[in-house]
């Protein structure tokens, strides 16, 4: 009995960077997982770290090919683990991003605050995996005024969730 060749395989390169190896019509693709989204592996990451090629040796170097430090640079993970440190690449992403993006929206709220607000919440699904987001993860307090400015935004936080494949999406809050 023969065992079935995986036709996506995804690894962690460098302990931070997502790949993924995908097998099709005889031949294999591979990408990486940056700034929120899967490019192609343009730079030959994957195919450089399974063959062990290190480019900083010399070409005449008997180290330049099948190089140890190299090919253990990058492990294989499962598919569950590759999905947790992807949503985990995303939301840093997008909480950094809120942070900015609503930063005037609330010096102009705290200016004239609309109303106060409590348990102010979103839930979503992001690739199979539950997630909730508070005020105080883009940078406000848990004070009710806060609360309230970020259920003003919340179907701006909804959209983009969104856009980086989210569904599901829950707004909560209650009025204080």
């Amino acid at each position: 009995m023969t065992m079935k060749e995986k036709s996506t395989i995804y690894y962690l390169v460098w302990g931070k960077v997502v790949g993924r190896r995908e097998k099709k019509d005889g031949h294999y693709e591979n990408f990486l997982f940056k700034s929120g989204r899967w490019v192609e592996d343009e730079g030959h990451v994957i195919m450089d770290h399974l063959m062990g090629f290190d480019p900083s040796e010399p070409e005449d170097s008997p180290y330049r090919i099948g190089n140890g430090s190299v090919l253990f640079e990058m492990e294989e993970i499962s598919e569950g683990t590759a999905v947790s440190l992807i949503n985990q690449q995303i939301l840093q992403i997008l909480k950094e991003e809120w942070k900015n993006k609503f930063k005037a929206k609330k010096e102009e709220w705290d200016k004239n605050p609309g109303w106060p607000a409590k348990l102010v919440e979103t839930w979503f699904t992001l690739n199979g995996e539950k997630y909730t987001i508070k005020p105080e993860d883009i940078g406000l307090t848990s004070d009710g005024w806060d609360q309230g400015f970020m259920e003003s935004i919340q179907g701006e936080i909804e959209k983009d969730l969104k856009s980086y494949g989210a569904t599901d999406v829950y707004n909560l809050g209650f009025l204080d």
